[in-house]
């Protein structure tokens, strides 16, 4: 909420001293987090500008978190996104989002604490649960751009996880394909399923 006050402070700045309209330069934030778009050739000077602004307000720039990009030619990530130049079929280049390598990571990270050997103890009714809400979350927020190559990853390695922890938990070895299949996981334990095609994707966001 503090971040929100403060930060509307050097917005209402940003566009009532005419920054904003001077260079074209629209500023986009999510709480203290923003990034400033704006034309080829004003970059520098926005910079200059919002630092000066940020100063005045008594704020101060994170300066390892802020650089200048110039799209195509490199990315940003913001929110958990990286936005850039992708390609699609046949090679063809466009402008577009995907989740983050961070992102990724932060997800599988929290997939495989949860299946850790710590939580052998706990059923497999509330691992699954907790499972569903983690993916069904993620999955929902990031549901932007080609992600069904990531929902691959993350699904295959949920579900070896899961069974890891099944197999694990009652003291048996082996990797429990046979025991746990996919549709075990899915129908009986009601893990969530994550998208596998476009038309499974929840609808984009408006």
């Amino acid at each position: 909420m503090l971040a929100n006050l403060y930060f509307r402070r050097f917005l209402l700045a940003w566009r009532n001293h005419g920054h904003q309209d001077q260079l074209d330069a629209q500023v986009v934030n999510y709480a203290d987090d923003f990034v400033i778009c704006c034309r080829p050739g004003s970059a520098e000077m926005a910079k200059t500008r919002m630092t000066a602004l940020m100063t005045r307000l008594g704020l101060e720039v994170n300066e390892t978190k802020t650089r200048l990009v110039r799209i195509p030619e490199g990315n940003i990530t913001f929110l958990g996104y990286t936005l850039g130049q992708f390609y699609g079929k046949q090679g063809r280049p466009y402008i577009g989002t995907r989740p983050s390598r961070k992102a990724v990571k932060s997800l599988l990270k929290r997939i495989h604490e949860r299946t850790a050997r710590r939580w052998y103890a706990d059923t497999p009714e509330n691992t699954v649960a907790d499972l569903s809400r983690l993916l069904r979350g993620w999955c929902g927020y990031f549901d932007q751009g080609p992600v069904l190559e990531t929902y691959n990853l993350i699904r295959e390695y949920a579900n070896r996880r899961l069974r890891h922890w099944l197999v694990r938990r009652t003291g048996d070895r082996g990797r429990g394909f046979e025991r746990f299949t996919q549709d075990y996981l899915h129908d009986t334990l009601g893990l969530y399923r994550i998208p596998a095609a476009r038309a499974d994707l929840p609808r984009a966001k408006v």
